[in-house]
């Protein structure tokens, strides 16, 4: 498969961005780093610097994309700290997607801030009244092009396309069947007795499921301090946190938006999910209405939650495996993973799926009678 992105150059990068926004910019593209998109930061001719960011193509259809934007514009409208797309110069609907070499594209102001560091109890609750607000704000629709947060749906799917395109080693393919196998028979468990069978189609028929971000860690979470230094005696006064980059945004379980923060399993890490739960229960507590007469999930329901917390880590193993193969044909792909789908490779990543796999087994002891 070609690079998919091979068709953006400097000259189409700027063209897109002008003939979106209708501003003239200085020539400056800078490069950021993305996982799966390609992304790019501009400097308008009057100073003010703008992000572009072209999604991935064949990823996510138009409707997707706007799931995503829609879902940015109901958090800034409860004002949650978000950074929505900016709307085309064109009038027309459906403005803040743009379509250019074709892949589709929007455009972000660029906020001025950095990674927000979580190192005091205090930090914790913050980030978990951020997820909570988040959570409050998207109840106000659905996102009816999105995946749901499943392993129906993002799970086994991708160790299908794995073992189906060959790229585990023949050798240890049986290995790796073995090893998913097993632990999904967890996580299906777990998904079961949270919210119930899924239907003959994998879908999960669940009002607990909301709007969720989906890759909800600490580099998606940015800090603008608005007092003249950050040593100011109530930081949360004297700074703003932001959540960011809500391209994989689905619909699922509410705690998929909290484990990721962690510093570790969630076996070490209950100080710092309490108080993270402290946070996000100001937000989401049974007395709470999206004001449109839908509930939003209660309290006690994350805490029933928390037991998919390792399912959820399997889960996302697998993710990171299967769209770094949709990228291993990517310009610049073998250099910054040297090694990706050698025998080596595979050894490695089986194991850590084992590793898991005990994880799981361990959990589930603690968790089955919960």
């Amino acid at each position: 498969m070609p690079n998919q992105f091979s068709s953006l150059t400097p000259d189409s990068i700027l063209s897109a961005a002008e003939n979106f926004t209708g501003e003239k910019f200085d020539g400056t593209i800078t490069p950021y780093n993305s996982y799966v998109n390609r992304v790019f930061g501009l400097t308008g001719e009057d100073g003010r610097d703008y992000v572009i960011k072209f999604y991935r193509p064949g990823r996510w259809s138009r409707d997707a994309v706007l799931d995503e934007h829609k879902f940015l514009a109901d958090c800034s409208a409860a004002e949650v700290p978000v950074v929505p797309p900016l709307s085309s110069s064109l009038s027309g609907d459906e403005a803040t997607v743009g379509s250019a070499e074709g892949l589709y594209f929007a455009v972000f102001p660029r906020l001025r801030a950095r990674t927000f560091d979580i190192y005091t109890d205090e930090d914790w609750v913050r980030t978990g009244r951020a997820v909570g607000r988040m959570h409050l704000a998207a109840r106000a629709r659905t996102a009816p092009h999105r995946l749901q947060c499943t392993p129906q749906q993002t799970t086994i799917p991708y160790i299908t396309m794995l073992l189906n395109q060959n790229l585990v080693t023949p050798e240890l393919q049986q290995e790796f069947t073995g090893v998913c196998g097993d632990a999904l028979d967890y996580v299906l468990d777990a998904y079961a007795a949270v919210f119930g069978e899924a239907d003959d189609h994998g879908v999960y028929h669940t009002e607990a499921f909301r709007r969720i971000h989906g890759d909800c860690h600490r580099g998606n979470i940015l800090e603008q301090f608005t007092s003249p230094s950050p040593s100011s005696a109530d930081t949360e006064d004297s700074s703003i946190i932001t959540l960011i980059d809500f391209d994989d945004m689905m619909t699922g379980p509410a705690v998929q938006d909290l484990w990721l923060l962690l510093p570790g399993y969630r076996r070490n890490s209950e100080h710092e999910l309490e108080l993270l739960l402290k946070g996000y229960e100001e937000f989401i507590s049974p007395d709470d209405d999206a004001g449109d007469g839908i509930r939003t999930a209660r309290a006690p329901e994350i805490r029933r939650q928390l037991r998919l917390i390792e399912p959820l880590r399997f889960m996302r193993n697998i993710y990171f495996l299967a769209w770094t193969a949709v990228q291993r044909n990517d310009e610049g792909f073998s250099a910054r993973n040297p090694g990706w789908g050698t025998k080596a490779f595979w050894e490695t990543e089986i194991e850590d799926l084992k590793t898991q796999l005990r994880v799981l087994e361990e959990e589930y002891d603690t968790t089955q009678d919960c």
